[in-house]
């Protein structure tokens, strides 16, 4: 009923009459391979990211074409800013009917298309559709009427995690909480002729805290409200430039997509409703907007979690876990605050973006000087930025970069330029050069060590390549080195880093997929001398990764998945060789008009943690599942999402983990007893 909607040639529609007939779209928001994509090089199994959580809140308040900034749509991920240029400019000349008139834009493919069309929408189309996770299907125009009740939206997600074996903080007392992670968000927003109100609140309690309000985070927010562009009150975020003067969100590592997510283009105030405890704001943001220049102004007082020498009364050390169950744990809570104030100014001249930034922080208790990690990290009681970023785009060329000035005197610095060639291929060539005395506090620039932006040489080169309908490629070659010792590093070292990705398209049914990575990466090795001592020495550690796999509709309502995956590491110097593999088949299916069901079953064999295999995973929404892999054994998970009302959605996970011949799973107080890990995910969403 839906698919059908695809007829043969209707991609290529007249762009020069009123008349052009929209073609009908479905778009499936329980579709994640392309989310998958943005994550899968992530080395963390954390399932709290402000990443994942923003991608959920942009899905569910997607960018309206005929009204959206450059701003709005370059947050989009995969959007660069030629295309989000390009968006405009068509639309100055007609109004978007159906969105899938994105396709008659210059540089916009149909697997470029089938990525973003999640997160936008044409207010007016009455040929646009949207299946939900459970199966349900709605014209897209209903859901975004503009009538007096339905400008008011207001959600509200709840779920629960436990995992059904008990760990050991729980047996001997260290965890005096219950075992479910509880979570309960609040978001409403009202869209106004000339403006749009929000706000939130989100509690939540980790496994073993006794506080169901352990974190708590709230927002007020004011958006397109005559002079001001965005005015927060609460907790928030800030995203400027490339990440070296200010940026507090993750970004998008090095992965399948070479060059879309190189660019960091969310230059904005952003209120904050994840459940990461650190890296955001407390206080008030604003943007205010006059003709071509944008004045930011912002200020915190938030606590952060540290363990203190409280003979000194000095941070030894920051605390980013955010658990409060132990003795120890609670101690650090709220044990340090920081004073946060700064501005900027931005000047937009369309083909040309320079911005200015200047922030100042001090901190209620000095941050001891830890030479035994890294020479130059920041210590003191002040710290201090001062960055300028650009932004110039001439026809299919953009170019962009950042130099940025911390308080030691020192300048770091990223320049870069990205090409679209009409859609048949898009070039990245990026340069990064962060000295080790560069001591960012809020900073988080591209690099190897991604988001550490200190310490760096590199020169990035990444490409996408189109030779043919329904084949992409995506490669990138990284070559960086460390100057100066680290704290697992006595000296300097280097490494490279090649990827290839390819994907076909072979019909509207099957889909086939490659990947291959060979990453090389001197680092630290402690070995034994001929006298028995200890010694660190440099090795250099290269690993291999090779994928292969294959996405299948069986039919409109069924789809099927299978992915196999060879890791190899190898050292030159000191032994130590190990590999791994992972081998998964997936189905997705809608059982009912309300009901869908997932389910993977998965076989990894690991020779060392070393070797371990991570793979994404679906899951209730809000939580990142990056799964890292080791050791022999098998996992499998059921995940069921139904939608009993057309306001309200269900969603439940079971998952488990057998991990052959151990007697124990973890360490410490998170010890399993036995070799089974299983968990149990309840949700619930209620949109009214």
């Amino acid at each position: 009923m839906l698919l059908s909607a695809f007829l043969a040639g209707s991609r290529f529609l007249s762009a020069g009459t009123d008349t052009l007939k929209a073609v009908p779209d479905t778009t499936d928001l329980n579709s994640y391979n392309n989310v998958e994509k943005l994550f899968e090089n992530s080395m963390e199994d954390t399932e709290d990211s402000k990443l994942l959580d923003k991608i959920d809140y942009m899905k569910d308040n997607p960018v309206e074409l005929n009204s959206a900034s450059l701003s709005d749509l370059e947050e989009i991920p995969f959007m660069s800013t030629i295309i989000a240029k390009k968006i405009i400019d068509y639309r100055n000349k007609k109004s978007f009917k159906s969105k899938r008139e994105l396709l008659q834009i210059e540089g916009v493919t149909e697997d470029f298309y089938e990525k973003i069309k999640v997160f936008v929408f044409a207010r007016n189309s009455k040929t646009d559709y949207i299946k939900d996770e459970s199966g349900y299907v709605t014209k897209e125009s209903s859901t975004r009427a503009e009538n007096l009740f339905n400008n008011l939206d207001i959600r509200l997600r709840s779920r629960v995690q436990q995992d059904l074996q008990t760990r050991a903080g729980f047996l001997n007392g260290q965890y005096p909480g219950s075992k479910q992670k509880v979570y309960n968000r609040l978001t409403g927003i009202y869209t106004g002729k000339d403006y749009q109100l929000g706000g939130n609140v989100t509690l939540e309690k980790d496994a073993g805290e006794t506080n169901y309000a352990d974190f708590s985070s709230a927002y007020v927010e004011l958006k397109n409200w005559k002079f001001v562009k965005r005015a927060v009150v609460g907790d928030y975020v800030l995203n400027f430039g490339q990440g070296l003067g200010l940026r507090t969100s993750l970004s998008y590592s090095k992965g399948s997509e070479a060059v879309s997510v190189v660019k960091k283009d969310d230059h904005t105030i952003e209120s904050y409703r994840s459940t990461n405890e650190v890296q955001f704001f407390r206080g008030a943001a604003t943007d205010i907007s006059y003709k071509n220049y944008d004045f930011y102004a912002f200020y915190s007082n938030n606590y952060f979690d540290a363990s203190v020498d409280t003979t000194l009364n000095e941070v030894s050390s920051f605390y980013f876990e955010g658990y409060h169950r132990t003795l120890s744990e609670q101690n650090r809570q709220n044990s340090g605050r920081e004073k946060f104030a700064g501005g900027r100014v931005l000047a937009d001249y369309g083909f040309l973006r320079l911005g200015a930034t200047y922030w100042n922080s001090t901190f209620s208790k000095t941050i001891a000087a830890d030479s035994s990690r890294q020479l130059y990290n920041f210590s003191g009681n002040n710290a201090n930025m001062l960055s300028v970023d650009y932004d110039v785009v001439y026809k299919n060329i953009n170019f962009f970069g950042e130099v940025a000035r911390s308080q030691a005197s020192s300048v770091a610095g990223l320049g870069a330029v990205q090409v679209n060639f009409q859609g048949f291929a898009d070039l990245i060539i990026l340069y990064r050069n962060y000295p080790e005395n560069f001591t960012p506090v809020h900073s988080f620039g591209f690099g190897e060590n991604n988001g550490n932006t200190q310490n760096e040489v590199g020169f990035y080169t990444g490409l996408t390549l189109r030779p043919f309908k329904g084949f992409v490629l995506n490669t990138y070659f990284d070559q960086f080195k460390f100057p100066y010792r680290s704290y697992f590093n006595p000296m300097p070292t280097s490494g490279n880093d090649f990827l290839a990705t390819a994907e076909y398209k072979v019909n509207k049914n099957l889909t086939l997929n490659f990947k291959y990575r060979d990453k090389n990466k001197e680092e630290s090795r402690t070995i034994q001398d001929e006298f028995g001592r200890d010694v660190k020495k440099i090795d250099n550690r290269n690993q291999m990764n090779f994928r292969i796999g294959f996405d299948y509709d069986i039919s409109k309502s069924v789809r099927t998945r299978t992915r196999y995956e060879y890791v190899m590491v190898k050292y030159d110097n000191y032994g130590g060789n190990n590999k791994g593999y992972l081998f998964y088949s997936d189905l997705k299916a809608s059982l009912l008009k309300n009901l869908s069901a997932s389910t993977r079953f998965m076989v990894f064999q690991t020779e060392d943690y070393d070797s371990r295999v991570y793979e994404f995973e679906d899951d209730l929404k809000g939580i990142m599942s990056n799964v890292g892999l080791y050791g022999n054994g098998t996992r499998w998970y059921v995940m069921l999402a139904y939608r009993p009302w057309p306001y309200a959605e269900i969603n439940a996970k079971y998952s488990a983990t057998y991990l052959d011949g151990v007697a124990t799973i973890g360490t410490g107080n998170d010890m399993i007893q036995g070799n089974i890990n299983n968990r149990l995910n309840l949700g619930i969403e209620i949109s009214f």
